[in-house]
C-alpha cells in the first residue's frame, strides 16, 4: 500500500467518524456505537499492519511522560476488568476506552499538519451545521421527538447537555482559528465569524448550566492567554466586558418555552435549588461517595457503575443511575480512587505541553476546549458520549503534535 493511499484511508476513516457520531445522536446506542469502533479497530489494524511490514511486529513509540501515563491508565482499567462485579460490561467498556486511546495514538504518529488542519476544518463544518439544524428545530420548523427535555435545544443529540459539550469543543477551537488567522483573507474571517455566531446562539439555547459555566471559565482563560501573548490589547478588555453585558441582557430578555415571566438564564439559574435534575445529581454523588468508600482501591469495575450503584440507591430514588453525573466520581467508583487523579494529571500535562507552543493559537483553542469539557465533567458525563469523547481524544492528539507552520 502506498503512503498516499494509507494516509488518505486514515484521514477518511477519522473524518467519517467525526461526521457520523454527532449525527447518530451522539452514537450512544448499540446500532451506532458498533460501526464506530469497528472502523476505529480497522484503522488501528491498518496502522499495525503497516508498522509490522516496515519495522517489525512491535511499534516503536516516541518516549514521553504521556506515553507512560496513558498506558498506566489503561492498565488500571484492565485491572478493574479482572476484579469487576460484571465482567461482560467491563470488557466492552475497556474496549471502548482502548479505542479512544487508539485514535489518540493513531493521529499522533500518523497525521501530518495538513491532515490535522482538515480535521479542525471539519469540526467547524459539523458544529455549524448541527447548530443550524438545532435552531430550526428549536423554532419549530423541524421535529425533534428524541430530545430530552424537549424545551432545550439538542440538535441531533438526545440530551441538551451533551450537545452543549460538543459545542464547547467546536466554539473554542473556532475562536483559536479566528485568532490565528486574524490577518488572513476577509472571506475566511467572515466565514469563521458567522460560524461562531451560529454556534454561540445554539449554545445559549441548549440551556446547559454546566456548559455555560465551563465555557465561561475556558473563555476567560483563553482571553488571558491572548492578552499575555499580545493577540488582544489590554484596552480591548473593555470591549469584551461590553460584549458580555450584551449577552447578559440577551439572556435576561429572551423568553424560554416554559418561562413566560423571565429570561432563559434567570430561569435556569434560579431553578438550581428546586430543579429535579440538580437534586438527582446531589443524591447520586452522595451514593457514589459511599460506593468509593466501600471499595476505594479497585472499584466495581469499569462500565459497572449502574450495577454497583444499586446497593447504595437512596430511599425513594426512582431514577436509573447509569452514570454518576460527575466523571471523576464515576472513575473512582468504577476503577478506584487512583483513576481520577491519574486522568486529571494526564489532562494537565496535555494542556501544559500544548501551551508551550507560543505561536500557534489554534493549540490554545484546543487546550481551552479540553479544559472546558473536563470542567463540564464535574456535573455531567460527556466522556461517556462517544461523539464527544472521540473529538476530545482527537484534540488531545492535536495539542500534542501540531507544529507551527
Amino acid at each position: 500500500m502506498s503512503e498516499r493511499i494509507y494516509k488518505n484511508t486514515l484521514l477518511f476513516g477519522i473524518a467519517i467518524l467525526m461526521i457520523f457520531t454527532p449525527i447518530a445522536r451522539g452514537a450512544v446506542r448499540l446500532w451506532s456505537i458498533t460501526p464506530v469502533f469497528l472502523i476505529i479497530y480497522f484503522l488501528l489494524f491498518l496502522w499495525f499492519w503497516k508498522l509490522s511490514a516496515i519495522i517489525g511486529p512491535v511499534p516503536v513509540l516516541k518516549k514521553s511522560l504521556l506515553d507512560r501515563l496513558i498506558p498506566s491508565f489503561l492498565i488500571l482499567a484492565a485491572v478493574s476488568v479482572i476484579f469487576s462485579i460484571y465482567k461482560h460490561d467491563s470488557f466492552y467498556a475497556f474496549l471502548r476506552l482502548l479505542g479512544y486511546a487508539g485514535v489518540y495514538y493513531l493521529i499522533v504518529y500518523n497525521f501530518d499538519l495538513s491532515m490535522k488542519r482538515r480535521l479542525l476544518g471539519l469540526v467547524l463544518v459539523v458544529g455549524t451545521s448541527l447548530s443550524i439544524y438545532g435552531l430550526l428545530q428549536y423554532i419549530g420548523m423541524l421535529g425533534h421527538s428524541w430530545w430530552f427535555p424537549e424545551e432545550f435545544l439538542a440538535a441531533s443529540y438526545v440530551n441538551h447537555n451533551h450537545f452543549a459539550g460538543y459545542l464547547e469543543l467546536a466554539i473554542l477551537v473556532a475562536l483559536g482559528m479566528s485568532a490565528q488567522n486574524r490577518t488572513g483573507s476577509l472571506y475566511y474571517r467572515l466565514i469563521l465569524a458567522l460560524a461562531l455566531c451560529v454556534m454561540l446562539i445554539a449554545f445559549i439555547f441548549t440551556q446547559s448550566r454546566g456548559g455555560w459555566v465551563s465555557l465561561a471559565i475556558s473563555l476567560t482563560v483563553m482571553n488571558i492567554i491572548f492578552i499575555r501573548r499580545g493577540v488582544l490589547k489590554k484596552k480591548s478588555i473593555f470591549g469584551l466586558v461590553f460584549i458580555l453585558a450584551l449577552v447578559i441582557v440577551f439572556f435576561y430578555t429572551q423568553k424560554a418555552h416554559t418561562a413566560p415571566a423571565g429570561g432563559i438564564a434567570t430561569e435556569r439559574i434560579t431553578q438550581i435549588n428546586s430543579d429535579i435534575s440538580a437534586q438527582t445529581r446531589l443524591e447520586t454523588w452522595r451514593a457514589s461517595l459511599k460506593m468509593i468508600a466501600d471499595s476505594p482501591l479497585i472499584g466495581t469495575g469499569i462500565g459497572d457503575f449502574d450495577r454497583g450503584f444499586y446497593r447504595y440507591r437512596p430511599v425513594g430514588f426512582n431514577v436509573k443511575a447509569v452514570y454518576a453525573h460527575n466523571e471523576y466520581l464515576h472513575m473512582a467508583a468504577e476503577m478506584g480512587i487512583l483513576a481520577p487523579f491519574l486522568m486529571i494529571f494526564i489532562l494537565i500535562i496535555i494542556i501544559l505541553q500544548g501551551l508551550k507552543n507560543n505561536a500557534n493559537l489554534v493549540i490554545v483553542g484546543c487546550c481551552c476546549a479540553i479544559l472546558s469539557l473536563a470542567l463540564h465533567g464535574l456535573v455531567d458525563f460527556n466522556f461517556h458520549i462517544p461523539a464527544n469523547m472521540l473529538l476530545f481524544s482527537i484534540y488531545c492528539a492535536l495539542v500534542r503534535q501540531i507544529k507551527e507552520d
